[in-house]
């Protein structure tokens, strides 16, 4: 048998094709193939083959351990089986989001699957690096959107691409596979040996990763550092009032323009056990409306929401109802655990997660909470 890249697994980069222990280039790359040592997105060519399009494509989400968040931080959820990877662009006042070689890669993939051109839709590997000399395989991969959207580069709006991606449920991808794509030399001949999940997204049958149970996230990875920008954000939300958080978590649910939604925040004095209520209405043909309760609770960063404080949530929801909780601090394990196992239909926002709706919404900007913006909402309390 053959190298294979098993899903969860460590291997070793040293950063060199020609490196004896490297499992990542060495592997990966053939002669022909055009592979770079690139943080970005890496395209490999067909030796053979003169079309448009890559053989496959790898990914690499470089992941932070200190200092301020990522500017143009990528998610991977795996317990949700999908990947959120930016593009190539960067701030350049001489450049756009096209003069980058990686987004000109990905609109052209993008253009062959709305084309329906599926022979010809290359699959993509994405890799975690942790650490110096490790990456961390997270799955095959297919692109499901392409998003044109904005982030901050060195306190700059930057326009770049944002890949939606689907991880299909595959344990293990062969190198070989990879190697016989790349050095076919007819295009009827680049499906073969392919897995049976992939033969099933060419057909339309998407397949999604589904190891949820096995998913609960650490405190680090549902905070942002300590004595980060971020992080003095979330105190400062913490040392609001009770009413003045629900306020600002109600307020900054209303800026979300692409779902349609009706959000109220309950009077304090008579809540019936959650903060907030409404509802989310997917758009036309389906147009099906999603009832939700809502909590908004600041904990210290030290003090973790357990299992009571989201049952408390759970017991109020009626059927067809959704729970929404969301905190400055982060889910014990065993809180995480009771979600997912018992199939509770509550969705957990930690402190982290509040962060990255803010900067999504540019109420975050260079590392600063707009305060002229909380300053309005507050004083409607009045």
């Amino acid at each position: 048998m053959g190298n294979v890249f098993q899903v969860g697994h460590e291997y070793t980069d040293q950063g060199k094709k020609t490196h004896p222990d490297d499992q990542f280039l060495r592997w990966i790359n053939i002669p022909g193939s055009g592979m770079l040592n690139s943080p970005g997105i890496r395209p490999l060519k067909f030796t053979f083959l003169r079309v448009n399009v890559p053989a496959y494509v790898i990914l690499v989400t470089h992941e932070k351990t200190g200092g301020i968040l990522n500017p143009w931080e990528d998610v991977v959820d795996l317990s949700a089986g999908r990947i959120y990877y930016w593009g190539d662009a960067k701030y350049n006042p001489a450049k756009r989001h096209m003069d980058f070689l990686g987004n000109r890669v990905i609109q052209n993939i993008y253009d062959r699957i709305l084309g329906n051109e599926k022979v010809l839709i290359p699959p993509i590997l994405h890799f975690s690096k942790p650490r110096p000399g490790i990456v961390v395989f997270n799955g095959l991969c297919v692109m499901d959107k392409l998003e044109l959207t904005w982030f901050e580069d060195q306190g700059h709006p930057v326009r770049n691409f944002r890949v939606h991606l689907i991880i299909l449920d595959e344990a293990e991808v062969s190198v070989d596979w990879l190697h016989q794509r790349a050095t076919c030399n007819a295009i009827k001949t680049i499906q073969t040996n392919s897995s049976t999940i992939w033969k099933e997204y060419l057909s339309g049958n998407v397949r999604k990763l589904d190891i949820w149970k096995s998913e609960i996230r650490s405190m680090d990875q549902q905070l942002p550092p300590e004595g980060s920008a971020e992080s003095n954000i979330l105190e400062e939300l913490r040392k609001l009032s009770a009413t003045e958080f629900e306020a600002i978590t109600v307020a900054i649910l209303k800026q979300l323009e692409n779902v349609t939604h009706s959000i109220t925040r309950t009077r304090s004095t008579a809540d019936g056990g959650f903060d907030f209520f409404g509802h989310f209405k997917l758009p036309y043909p389906l147009s099906y409306d999603i009832n939700f309760l809502g909590e908004a609770k600041k904990f210290k960063r030290t003090d973790a929401v357990q299992p009571r404080h989201v049952s408390r949530l759970v017991a109020r929801l009626n059927r067809g109802q959704y729970g929404i909780f969301i905190t400055t601090s982060y889910y014990t394990s065993q809180a995480q655990r009771e979600v997912l196992e018992d199939g509770y239909p509550v969705k957990l926002f930690a402190g982290g997660d509040l962060i990255r709706i803010m900067k999504e919404l540019r109420l975050i900007q260079n590392g600063k909470l707009n305060k002229e913006w909380m300053t309005s909402v507050l004083q409607r309390l009045a």
